[in-house]
């Protein structure tokens, strides 16, 4: 009788953490952060250099489009050179997104990418049975993406690896992640911010609410700490005082110098 190897099976697919790993390799990133347009979080009039409003950021936010902003996130991460773009299985990103499923997750993908289709954050085209995937510019402009140069870096701030290899991406809650955003995106190098609730739906587009709920997210995850109290003089109060709270951001989220680099493009 001929002896036959014994057949094993087949792994299981690849887990949500050693996905986004082997991604985040893949962007060969050496300083492992990820520039991001202060323009994702907030519109600026540049004429008047004055915010009007909030950025793509909102629409996500306002929307519930937690899927759709961890996808356009982890894009941001791996398409770092050449054409800003990558190619790659719906599965693959299904998984990165915590959606393993092998028909709801891809659906799900879909979805998510038209959402980032429609405002302008990427573009997309099929290739063969993957989809290749084109960053534009974060402020959905629908512009050409341009990686940060010189005196142009001030306007970008740096999302840190940790927030997948520590797992904020999971524990965080769709209002934590906006108010992280929002918080780094601050030019203050202490990453301290002065902001009301209301300041920061007239700002940034975001619901009082919203914040409300991201802030507590951030301080019971001990990224945020309420370090002091800023007073100053008004009229609508009794006293013709009064004050805003002032935060701070923890490690690993406190500001990075930025450095510029263009990658040699990664190997598909």
């Amino acid at each position: 009788m001929r002896n036959t190897p014994n057949s094993a099976a087949a792994p299981p697919p690849l887990s949500q953490d050693k996905t986004i790993e082997l991604l985040l390799k893949r962007s060969k990133r050496t300083n492992k952060t990820v520039p991001i347009r202060r323009g994702f979080v907030q519109e600026r009039d540049p004429t008047a250099n004055k915010a009007v409003g909030g950025g793509p950021l909102a629409y996500l936010v306002k929307g519930g489009r937690e899927r759709a902003l961890d996808l356009w996130l982890l894009i941001n991460a791996v398409t770092s050179a050449g054409d800003f773009s990558v190619t790659e299985w719906s599965n693959t990103w299904a998984r990165a997104i915590g959606l393993p499923h092998p028909t709801a997750g891809p659906e799900a993908v879909s979805r998510a990418l038209k959402v980032l289709d429609d405002a302008k954050l990427i573009s997309r085209e099929r290739v063969g049975k993957q989809t290749r995937i084109t960053k534009l510019l974060e402020d959905g402009s629908g512009k050409k993406y341009e990686p940060p140069t010189g005196g142009t870096s001030r306007y970008y701030f740096q999302l840190p690896f940790e927030y997948w290899t520590d797992g904020y991406h999971n524990q965080l809650t769709l209002p934590g992640k906006a108010l992280l955003l929002i918080a780094m995106s601050s030019r203050d190098p202490n990453a301290e911010f002065c902001l009301t609730q209301q300041q920061v739906h007239d700002w940034y587009g975001i619901s009082p609410r919203t914040v409300s709920r991201g802030m507590k997210d951030l301080q019971e995850n001990d990224l945020l700490v309420h370090t002091r109290d800023d007073w100053y003089d008004t009229l609508a109060t009794q006293t013709g005082r009064a004050r805003k709270p002032v935060y701070a951001l923890q490690e690993p989220f406190k500001p990075r110098g930025l450095k510029p680099t263009i990658q040699a493009p990664s190997a598909e």
